[in-house]
């Protein structure tokens, strides 16, 4: 029996992929936060005949968060570090980047229990904006990730 809401989907069946590096092993996926910024949303902006109070939610712009990515490394692959000293400047020289502020685009897709890509997140203007490895333990049991901060220009949903 179909259920009269749709397939729901699991939050295991997913994958972020990015420009050039769609093959990397994704752990997690955490950020995806979009907030439109309003004003004359909170209290009246003036009044009327008859003191009735005016208020207007207004779109003022649109505040992305940073999207958090988790893979689990390998010992052949140095690229998400790679990408991240690509597209910043050196610290103590500066300078221009070896990039010259190349972006990249990127997906987050979420897979239906039939293996079939049911919802695509599309992201446009991506850049690391910070990079990290994982906390060494002696005694761990933990697989090496690699976690990435990306920022994005914007994000449309199409599918």
């Amino acid at each position: 029996m179909v259920s009269p809401i749709g397939e729901l989907l699991a939050c295991s069946k997913f994958y972020f992929e990015l420009e050039g590096l769609e093959d990397l092993v994704c752990k997690k996926v955490s950020g995806v936060d979009i907030t439109l910024q309003t004003a004359g949303d909170t209290k009246p902006y003036g009044v009327t005949k008859n003191a009735k109070s005016v208020m207007q939610a207004t779109v003022t712009g649109v505040e992305n968060k940073k999207i958090t990515v988790e893979y689990v490394s390998t010992v052949e692959d140095i690229r998400l570090l790679q990408w991240y000293s690509d597209s910043h400047s050196e610290p103590i020289a500066g300078g221009g980047t070896t990039s010259k502020g190349e972006v990249k685009s990127g997906s987050l897709v979420f897979y239906n229990q039939g293996g079939d890509e049911a919802v695509r997140y599309n992201f446009k203007g991506c850049m690391p904006a910070s990079y990290k490895s994982t906390k060494m333990e002696a005694g761990s049991t933990e697989l090496a990730t690699e976690t990435v901060e990306i920022v994005y220009e914007n994000l449309h949903r199409v599918k």
